[in-house]
């Protein structure tokens, strides 16, 4: 993701065409959407490098890539012959293979997306479109078998930096 940092103005690069967006509402949107006072979520967003930020066509990749581990994970899941430490009376292995099934497929649209964002042709439509996606895979991380598999640490993490890219699409869209 590209960005450029002038006083309380961001500038994001989406589909070829620069938004500006004010901290004070990306802050606002990153409180929001995941629960933070505004301090906190000013202080989450403070500890952001510039080397953490990568354009959208990269962080698409990286998506996509663990959309296709995850999926490749699931292909190996056998549900007859083996039995899984995740496997509980609450989580049949059919259960979990399913729900790693949909998560892969979520992963892979959402980078599908922000690969969109990255190229010269992406609309105010496809930026909904991945804020939606984006809410969609941090919905799937309340899946049994992600809280079974990951600590609580590690999917609050992966959902604030889902939530951290929401709030710069959100923002643009609001402030242009």
């Amino acid at each position: 993701m590209n960005r450029l940092i002038v006083g309380t103005i961001v500038t994001v690069i989406i589909g070829g065409t620069a938004y500006t967006v004010s901290q004070t509402d990306l802050i606002n949107f990153f409180a929001e959407d995941t629960g933070l006072t505004q301090q906190q979520a000013e202080q989450y967003i403070n500890t952001i490098s510039d080397d953490e930020m990568v354009p959208f066509d990269e962080l698409g990749d990286e998506q996509i890539d663990i959309g296709q581990e995850t999926l490749n994970i699931v292909s190996k899941i056998d549900c007859i012959y083996s039995e899984y430490e995740w496997e509980s009376s609450n989580l049949t292995c059919l259960a979990g293979k399913t729900q790693l099934s949909k998560i892969g497929k979520d992963e892979i649209a959402l980078g599908k997306a922000y690969k969109k964002l990255g190229s010269n042709s992406a609309s105010r439509d496809d930026i909904l479109k991945t804020i939606e996606l984006i809410d969609t895979l941090n919905d799937d991380f309340a899946y049994s078998i992600v809280i079974s598999i990951f600590t609580q640490s590690e999917i609050d993490e992966i959902k604030k930096v889902n939530s951290f890219n929401k709030a710069i699409l959100k923002a643009a869209i609001e402030d242009n």
